[in-house]
């Protein structure tokens, strides 16, 4: 008669743990986005933003979560519970209000104003259960203490041992599906002399097929020319590009002002990136804007 209550306590745990699990698995998911094989897809790289910065800076609530968690077994804890608690909502609104001001800045305003209306949802519901802590020694031991406990650091453990590799996987698709193109410029060039002016156009007929880069750009440079694409980046307030050039003779230039207003060797000292780096495909390289 005794085990009956011990059995469900244990499988209300591990229900509580298979959630957070689940809720890891969504938001670690939605940090790959931009890195996973597939059509273009405007909203990938907004949400994977607001995951890896969930995933860092989500990590002050599981403190807090582990404080509010001790305080439901009772004992001298006991009378932290609705303190904790509270912290816990006020914590939690903080890094909401943060994620949707991401939103903000990486989609628009829409999406921003999405996940502002979602978080106040959120903290109006939470707010009316912690209501039912009828006293400070109330013993309970809420699920949304779990979470906030082992969410945060599993989407940050994640982060760091999965992003670096799917950075790289994404980067070695796209260069690998650009082929196609670089075989029809030089296929262009043989029939013409010289390679295209432009390939300004309506439809892209040549995809990167991944989620997080929409398109290749193509100018002329020189005696050759550079193709690129754009890739979403680990760093926050970096922007990388992904640029080929036959002769390895790769240019990128922060500002179009820039290229108007002064002289080549003024671009030469000044061209915006902070770094240049080379890949492990030929002709390929990495610029880095902050």
């Amino acid at each position: 008669m005794q085990l009956a209550p011990v059995r469900n306590r244990w499988f209300r745990w591990a229900t509580h743990v298979v959630d957070s699990a689940a809720v890891t698995a969504l938001i670690t998911l939605l940090t790959l986005l931009p890195f996973l094989p597939g059509r273009y897809d405007r909203l990938s790289v907004p949400l994977s933003t607001m995951s890896q910065v969930f995933g860092i800076v989500g990590c002050i609530l599981a403190p807090i979560g582990a404080l509010w968690l001790a305080s439901g077994f009772g004992g001298r804890l006991a009378r932290m519970q609705r303190p904790a608690a509270i912290t816990a909502l006020v914590a939690s609104s903080i890094v909401g209000i943060l994620l949707s001001v991401i939103a903000w800045i990486e989609s628009g305003l829409c999406l921003g104003l999405g996940v502002l209306v979602l978080l106040a949802y959120v903290v109006i519901r939470a707010a009316r259960r912690l209501r039912t802590l009828a006293s400070t020694t109330q013993r309970a031991v809420p699920p949304a203490a779990l979470h906030l406990l082992l969410v945060p650091p599993s989407v940050l453990f994640l982060q760091l041992l999965l992003v670096g590799p799917a950075i790289e996987a994404s980067r070695s698709r796209a260069i690998q599906n650009s082929s196609a193109l670089i075989d029809d410029i030089e296929k262009y060039r043989a029939a013409h002399g010289q390679y295209p002016v432009s390939l300004h156009s309506v439809w892209e007929d040549y995809s990167p097929s991944v989620l997080g880069i929409d398109r290749y750009h193509y100018e002329p440079s020189g005696e050759a020319y550079n193709l690129f694409f754009e890739q979403h980046t680990c760093v926050f307030g970096t922007r990388a590009f992904v640029m080929y050039n036959p002769l390895d003779q790769q240019v990128m230039t922060s500002h179009n002002m820039d290229l108007l207003r002064r002289t080549t060797e003024q671009l030469a000292l000044r061209r915006g990136y902070y770094s240049v780096q080379d890949t492990p495909h030929a002709h390929w390289k990495i610029f880095s804007f902050d």
